[in-house]
């Protein structure tokens, strides 16, 4: 009898893992930074300089007819120190969608979601990557990371205090995503709705749609945002992406605009990037150029130019040596109040120039 239970306890254990399962992963990254500005320069250890460190928890159960349930939990790690990111960068952290809010050590704010799919696609809700930034991530050379990171995206980050904490990613996101078809399209629609009290003017809702399109070694995608704000007006983000894979190269292009509107607050930040992905021996040699200009009714036109060199050597599957190298050159460009667009920690006067380069090692688990 003891025997009979043993053996109907281990079909039930088979029989459950083959319905769910539940993966831990990770990314751990550590480079040496320099970078050189000409109001100050930094020199240190950084996390995340070729892909974002991180910890996450995913899983999946069937339900049966195609059905399945999916979650996944991802939280930020400095795998500098060992700690979880208590000092965010701007649209990292934000229960609103409209106040930045510092993180507080380890938290799951990366992606927080919960959902169903199936051959229709898939329904997820929680904190979640938006439409835009995943266009800005596929169409940028250095995968948003480093002192190469896309110049569209970081001075994005830093467009409007209040409606950039979402550029990003999205909290209270309802996310629906169709595969391509046989036609090659593809879309995503997520939606965060205004989470205000009744007796309030709704904020902090946002909106966002992509549509992609792939044949062969063709890809491309077009993106709209916007996120309902009082004080500075609605900022709303558009972008187009297209790249085309030869196989000994892969050149790219991306061309996005930022607008808020509001009396005495109108704003317009409008770029471009080309980009290029190559294989080399056993790595990827990277190269990007972007410029990005901005207007407002309050503050003198400025312009920032970056171009960014890289090169990832691959030890295994998993295991990379990296090498990026960054010059950016602000005219009259504020991605702050007092300083221009920068690399690393340096610090960049809004007329001024500043090089930077990273060095480091990155695992994935």
């Amino acid at each position: 009898m003891k025997l009979k239970w043993i053996a109907l306890a281990a079909v039930m254990a088979t029989q459950a893992h083959a319905q769910s399962n539940v993966t831990l992963y990770g990314v751990m990254d550590v480079g040496f930074v320099s970078g050189s500005g000409d109001v100050a320069s930094w020199k240190g250890l950084a996390s995340g300089r070729n892909m974002s460190s991180r910890l996450g928890f995913r899983g999946a159960e069937d339900l049966g007819g195609g059905l399945q349930a999916n979650f996944m939990f991802e939280a930020d790690i400095a795998a500098d120190t060992g700690t979880g990111v208590t000092t965010p960068f701007a649209g990292w952290s934000s229960s609103d969608n409209k106040t930045a809010s510092a993180n507080g050590g380890l938290q799951f704010n990366r992606v927080s979601v919960v959902g169903l799919s199936g051959g229709w696609g898939s329904v997820t809700a929680g904190r979640n990557y938006t439409p835009t930034f995943l266009l800005d991530f596929a169409y940028d050379p250095f995968g948003e990371n480093g002192a190469g990171a896309s110049l569209l995206t970081m001075t994005s980050a830093y467009f409007n205090a209040a409606g950039s904490v979402n550029h990003l990613r999205a909290s209270n996101l309802i996310t629906y995503t169709i595969p391509a078809n046989s036609t090659g399209l593809s879309a995503m629609v997520a939606v965060a709705p205004s989470e205000t009290v009744s007796t309030a003017a709704k904020e902090g809702g946002v909106t966002s749609v992509k549509i992609g399109y792939v044949n062969g070694s063709l890809m491309a995608d077009a993106a709209w945002a916007k996120t309902k704000l009082l004080s500075s007006g609605d900022i709303k983000t558009t972008s187009i992406g297209a790249a085309y894979d030869f196989g000994a190269i892969k050149p790219m292009l991306e061309y996005s605009r930022d607008e808020l509107g509001a009396a005495g607050a109108n704003a317009v930040k409008k770029g471009y990037l080309a980009g290029a992905t190559a294989p080399v021996g056993t790595g990827q040699a990277r190269f990007s150029y972007s410029k990005v200009d901005r207007t407002a009714d309050n503050t003198t036109a400025g312009q920032v130019t970056q171009l960014a060199l890289g090169y990832v050597y691959n030890l295994s599957k998993r295991t990379a040596l990296y090498g990026t190298y960054s010059h950016v050159s602000n005219a009259n460009y504020r991605n702050t109040p007092t300083a221009g667009y920068s690399v690393g920690s340096a610090v960049s006067s809004i007329n001024g120039k500043v090089t930077g380069y990273d060095l480091g090692i990155r695992t994935t688990f």
